[in-house]
């Protein structure tokens, strides 16, 4: 599945994985039952419900009418529900005929479900307890004529509802819960203007590749831009924001797995490469001269300065850094625009 931009993206991406099994479902129903005596009923609730559920598997396919969809799935779902229930209070329990909710029960979670994703948490939980309610009084006006045996069935029809209706209820948040927790665990590895690694998620890179050196070679590439402060001065400081988001996405898509890339802050960034020294200075190059040849939108031609240097056995992080921040300097010294290995 891919990335789902919203939450009106996730309800049509679940609505489609529900619809095309219960058409299949309801379909093969139609095809068991056309001849058969006793389903009449039945049947044609079969019937209007796979004609709607067919006409909205066309307009989520084409993206349109989301909400009449929606809705008009509420209304037909929700009457046909209360209507096959009611019809095993009365038809049924009441002249204490066997059959009394068939199929119904198993379609039970689903359709709470459905009140949920449609109307949301809060108007979900009111409405599959109204439904509730409106069975429990139909449990009530029967219970006179209702035998042992449909007492303790009926009972436990109340107490599934109840748990389907709970659970799901709970479910909801609970995943709400772990998405907002996935999303703060990714705002704290991740600078919010660039989308790139933030300086706390360099740092843990940082760590894990020298304690890991020995098998594959670290190298370290840090550049910012040049005259990044006439930027801001010129054209504001929205449009260095723009230029810094347009250069984090030039360098990503010019980068292979073996890189890790971040802003280490302000203008600068860092690339992490498993490659040699004189690779990583050769990748510094190519990105160097991409950037000079890319228009940003607003800001017009930018250039590039790198600092570039390897891991050395036995140095510390702060060591590999100073180097790789010396050899940046020396770029600027010499002239910026460049790449200088040390």
């Amino acid at each position: 599945m891919g990335k789902l931009g919203s939450l009106k993206d996730f309800k049509r991406t679940v609505y489609l994985s529900m619809i095309i099994p219960s058409l299949l479902a309801m379909v093969s129903y139609i095809l068991f039952v056309f001849n058969q005596p006793g389903h009449g009923k039945y049947l044609i609730l079969t019937v209007v419900l796979t004609f709607w559920f067919t006409i909205s598997l066309i307009l989520l396919y084409q993206k349109r009418l989301m909400p009449l969809v929606e809705y008009g799935t509420l209304i037909i779902i929700s009457v046909m529900h209360i209507g096959t229930v009611y019809d095993g209070f009365f038809n049924y329990i009441a002249t204490d005929k066997a059959g009394a909710f068939g199929v119904t029960v198993m379609w039970v979670p689903a359709v709470i479900l459905s009140f949920f994703l449609i109307l949301g948490a809060r108007r979900g939980l009111v409405f599959s307890l109204a439904v509730f309610f409106v069975f429990f009084v139909m449990g009530l006006m029967n219970y006179p004529e209702m035998s042992e045996d449909y007492l303790i069935s009926v009972i436990q029809f109340y107490v599934a509802y109840l748990f389907y209706i709970l659970i799901i209820y709970f479910s909801r948040n609970l995943i709400r819960l772990f998405s907002d927790f996935e999303n703060m665990k990714e705002n704290a590895f991740t600078d919010a203007l660039t989308g790139t690694a933030n300086r706390h998620q360099i740092d843990i890179w940082l760590d894990e590749k020298v304690s890991g050196a020995k098998e594959v070679p670290v190298s370290i590439l840090f550049f910012d831009i040049d005259y990044f402060k006439a930027v801001n001065d010129t054209f504001g400081h929205k449009v260095g924001d723009t230029v810094l988001k347009e250069l984090a996405g030039l360098v990503k898509q010019n980068l292979t797995p073996n890189e890790q890339f971040g802003r280490w802050g302000g203008e600068e960034f860092i690339i992490i490469s498993s490659q040699s020294g004189e690779n990583a200075r050769k990748l510094a190059e190519e990105l160097r001269l991409k950037i000079s040849e890319y228009h940003f939108k607003t800001a017009g031609r930018q250039t590039v300065s790198f600092g570039v240097t390897e891991f050395r056995s036995g140095e510390s992080v702060d060591t590999l850094i100073s180097r790789a921040d010396r050899g940046l300097y020396q770029s600027k010294h010499e002239g910026r625009n460049r790449v200088t290995i040390i």
